[in-house]
Parts: C-alpha cells; structure tokens; sequence
C-alpha cells in the first residue's frame, strides 16, 4: 500500500519537475550559448559593433536627447489647456501643442531613416553570423549576401511589426482612460496591457528572426514565430522582460546623466559626450547585439526542438537557413 502510495505521488510530482528543469535547461541555454557564440565569432560582431551598432545606438541616443525638451513643453501645454478657465485659451494653447507636436514628429521622421538603415544591417548581418555553426562558417562575403537576400523581407517585416505595436499600445491605454474614475479596473488594465506588450514584443522579434533566415516575411513570419514558441512562451515572456529592463535602465541612466545644464547647448542639438556617456552608449550597443543573438538561440533551438534536431555543442545548429 505504501509502495503505490509513494509511486503515486512521484508520478504526481515528476510533470513539475520535468517542467521546472526544462525551463532551467532553456533558461541557461538562452544566457550560456551567446556568450561562446560572440567569442567565437568576435572578428565577425566587433565590426558589426563598430560601424552598424554604435551608431544606431547614437542616433537614438541623440533622438531622445533631442527630443525631451519638446515632450516636456507638449506635456506642460496639455496641462495648462486641461486647466484653462476658458474655451478660447485652450483652444489657443491646444494649437500650440499641437504645432509643438508636429515638430517631434519632423524630428523623429528625420532620425528614423538612418536609425532603419542601421538596424537593418546590424540586425542581419548579426543574425546570419548567429545562425551558422560547424562545420558552417561565417565570412564577410556571406554576410554581404545575407544582407541583399534577406533586407527587403526582414525590412517589410519591420514595418508590419511597428504599425502593429502601434496599434495595439492605443487599446490599453483607452479603455484605462474609459475606467479613469475606477482606480481598481483602470490599474489592472494598465498591468495586464504592460505583460501582454512585453509578450507582443517577443513574438515581434522573433518574426523578424524568421523573416531574416526563411523565405517568409510579414504576418507569416509572426505566426511561424508565434508557433515556434508553443510551450516555452512563458520562458520567452521572462527572457524578453530581462531585455526591455535592461534597456530601460540604460535609458534612464543616460537621461539622468543628460539632465544636467553641462550637457545642453546652443538649439538643444549638442550632447557632451564624456567618458561616462560614451560607457553608456557602449554598453547599449552591445545590448543590442547580445539581445539579436539571444533572440537567434531561442530560434534556433526551438526550431531544432520542432524537427527532432541534435543540437550541437554551442547549441545553434541551424540546417536550413536561407541566407
């Protein structure tokens, strides 16, 4: 009686330890493997560093520098034209935010098309180097190729990812304004909406993966990486949460180390870009590149998982890449 007691119970309890250990097996994967991979390939990413990364990473660096000050004055005019006594002052304060609005919107249209320019060739050019193992070996010259095959559909991708996290970071926000007065639905909403925007960005990023490395692009790409991550979504949900933290607080850092009146000058253009300012904006390109590569592992060894694949030692073996 004690003996089938004791075998019910370890079958009972064997699914959570199998869970909990796959997760920790993936979770280690997805932090150990990038880390041989870059100094495996290190002549091929401190390039991709050098010319492709940090200057995305000073572009957007530069664009929110640029544009605090008009978010700040767009914000302060909203505040007083929701507090004006009268019809004709917020009328007439409204059009000034509105015209204080469409110039951040001059602004960022004009960092935007370098900002694509880059990311398209970090991001490619990082995900190909990713993607190969022995007895595959990375070059210049296949990146190069990797780059003109694969940049109109990972570039279409891209595009269908930002017109749909557009959209969908509007819904949250509404229906918590519909619910302002009722704090205990508002703030759930507003959490909820925070987690399932994380979620949206991971399976977003993972597209545009599939989008470099297979001959699919757009909504296909999204679903095939959608359907990758079918039982490790949770895991990707944490690993992706990990990056956007980690972005964020550099974000902060930079913002709070810009604050000062050293670092302004004459049209709000300039930024004084001192030792601790440059380690920032290093660290956020490498940021970005180890996030391309994280994203890379997940696929590949979900991909391999699907088709019953041996993974080989760095964990990457990727036999049907495209590009």
């Amino acid at each position: 009686m004690s003996d089938t007691h004791y075998q019910n119970q370890q079958q009972q309890h064997a699914p959570t330890k199998y869970f909990s250990s796959s997760l920790f097996s993936v979770f280690l994967k997805i932090f150990s493997d990038p880390f041989k991979i870059f100094f495996q390939n290190k002549h091929f990413f401190f390039p991709i560093l050098l010319f492709f990364t940090l200057p995305l990473a000073f572009l957007l660096f530069s664009l929110s520098f640029s544009s605090r000050p008009l978010k700040r004055h767009i914000l302060h005019l909203e505040s007083v034209a929701f507090l004006s006594s009268t019809g004709f002052e917020a009328r007439h304060v409204l059009k000034e935010s509105r015209e204080e609005s469409l110039s951040l919107l001059r602004l960022k249209l004009l960092f935007s098309f370098p900002s694509s320019i880059f990311s398209l060739l970090s991001f490619i050019s990082t995900v190909h180097v990713t993607s190969l193992s022995p007895p595959h070996h990375p070059s210049f010259l296949s990146t190069a190729t990797a780059l003109k095959l694969a940049w109109k559909r990972v570039a279409v991708t891209s595009l269908c990812s930002y017109v749909l996290f557009l959209l969908y970071i509007q819904f949250p926000q509404l229906f918590a304004a519909a619910f302002r007065n009722h704090p205990r639905i508002s703030l759930p909403i507003l959490i909820i909406g925070a987690g399932f925007e994380v979620y949206l960005m991971g399976v977003l990023s993972l597209g545009l993966v599939v989008s470099a490395l297979e001959e699919k692009f757009g909504w296909d790409a999204f679903r095939v990486g959608s359907d990758l991550m079918a039982g490790r979504r949770v895991c990707w949900w944490w690993v992706t949460c990990m990056l956007v933290a980690v972005s964020g607080w550099i974000g902060n850092r930079f913002e709070k180390l810009t604050e000062g009146e050293n670092s302004v000058k004459s049209g709000g253009w300039t930024v004084v870009m001192g030792w601790e300012t440059v380690g920032w904006l290093w660290l956020y390109g490498v940021l970005i590149i180890w996030s391309f590569i994280v994203t890379t592992v997940f696929y590949s060894d979900c991909k391999n998982r699907f088709k019953g694949v041996n993974h080989s030692p760095n964990g990457t073996d990727l036999t049907d890449f495209t590009v």
